[in-house]
């Protein structure tokens, strides 16, 4: 098990107790889009994938390692973007940015610092973290920005349980990775509604 987590449990083990291991999963407005749903490009746009990560307005160093191959992954699986390291056909630039918790938030501000960096808020059993994903695609010339989307990744813990019918983690970064792809999917299928995305 990733050992933040149980530097995260034992920050709530005095008001929840932690007789099972915290497990996470992952919520959002948006619906949840299928690989399958993207309709495939017959010749997808060869991109350099280029990933930042930052609390707030505070840039990580490192972009997060789980960033980077999250979204390879997640861009992959659309068929319509092919990461490239040449970037033969442009650039996607993607972004994952932890909202801060406002000044008299004392609920999601009551723990921090646990699963890289997720900003946590005892809140009963459970904890979340704010997270923004954005995309940016520069090819032949032209720059498509759509708006952020919102994910949140929650944290369980104790007798606590997720929603029916959602998927749960033991590893915080995987749900962190699965909200990235959440996101990358549905922007992506959004963009081609929307006549943005290479559809032939």
């Amino acid at each position: 098990m990733n050992p933040k987590l149980l530097i995260a449990c034992a920050v709530v083990i005095g008001l929840a107790g932690c007789a099972t291991p915290p497990t996470a999963y992952v919520t959002h407005q948006f619906a949840t889009i299928e690989p399958q749903q993207i309709v495939a490009a017959q010749q997808p746009l060869r991109l350099q994938v280029v990933t930042r990560r930052y609390r707030g307005e505070q840039l990580y160093d490192d972009a997060s390692p789980w960033v980077y191959s999250g979204a390879v992954q997640a861009l992959t699986k659309t068929r319509v973007i092919q990461p490239s390291p040449q970037g033969e056909d442009g650039k996607v630039l993607v972004v994952v940015k932890e909202l801060e918790p406002s000044a008299g938030d004392t609920a999601r501000g009551a723990a921090r610092g646990a699963l890289g960096g997720l900003t946590l808020g005892a809140v009963g059993f459970t904890s979340t973290g704010e997270f923004d994903v954005s995309m940016q695609i520069t090819t032949n010339g032209k720059v498509v920005a759509p708006p952020p989307v919102r994910v949140d990744v929650n944290i369980r813990f104790g007798s606590a349980s997720a929603p029916p019918g959602l998927a749960t983690y033991r590893d915080a970064t995987d749900a962190l990775k699965q909200a990235l792809s959440d996101a990358i999917l549905w922007t992506v299928w959004d963009l081609q509604k929307q006549g943005l995305m290479p559809v032939q």
